[in-house]
């Protein structure tokens, strides 16, 4: 477990700030496992237009086989080497702006030659492609509750969560997981990925104790 602390001033010795606990985010496990489903969508979606454009402009054969060729590159991927891609982040998020990007010039390409609906919902796809793209990328960098001295934030789907010291009753570290209530009667749980060791707990335990008492002053 990494724990990140900076230094309160230059008179003073180094003493925690922030703890980050890489935790086990329901969400986030959803979408890792749900990565192959979606790289098989969008290498499908590409292998139909191709198909789709060499029957109707046998001129754009070009286009058609670098479709065909980022298709099957995909699919190659997937068959060979899926479990690759949900331990290697970066693998995964390349392939996954391959899959916005092309989408993206399909569907300029689609409504360029006044093909609309087609067009607008490329776009559309390739939009959530790339939305998809940024949770994975935010996965990358924070996938850990942050406890610090103004708060704690926890990551989300959409964008992480703030939560004040003020709006907290109750927060319980244990080994393997961490609860927070709020004064709202919200519970938050989550699983962490590597157990506490006792000194950690400790000072994790600690270290809530002060701010909680300190913000109910």
């Amino acid at each position: 477990m990494e724990f990140y602390t900076t230094r309160i001033s230059a008179k003073t010795t180094a003493m925690p700030t922030q703890y980050f606990l890489p935790i086990v985010h329901p969400q986030f496990e959803l979408l890792k496992r749900s990565a192959g489903i979606l790289h098989f969508m969008g290498a499908s979606i590409i292998l139909v237009n191709g198909l789709y454009i060499l029957n109707e402009n046998e001129s754009a054969k070009i286009t058609c086989y670098l479709q065909f060729a980022i298709a099957a590159e995909i699919y190659l991927v997937l068959l060979l080497g899926r479990n690759l891609l949900a331990g290697s982040p970066f693998l995964n998020a390349f392939f996954r702006i391959t899959e916005s990007l092309t989408l993206l010039g399909i569907g300029v390409s689609l409504i360029s030659f006044g093909q609309l609906t087609p067009g607008y919902m490329h776009l559309l796809i390739s939009a959530g492609f790339f939305f998809l793209l940024y949770r994975e990328w935010r996965i990358m960098h924070s996938e850990s509750i942050n406890i610090r001295q103004t708060g704690i934030t926890i990551p989300n789907f959409l964008m992480d969560e703030e939560i004040g010291w003020q709006e907290i009753k109750q927060i319980r570290p244990k080994y393997h997981a961490i609860i927070i209530e709020t004064i709202r009667n919200k519970k938050i749980q989550f699983q962490l990925r590597k157990n506490l060791k006792i000194e950690e707990l400790q000072q994790i335990d600690e270290f809530c104790r002060q701010h909680l008492v300190a913000d109910s002053v």
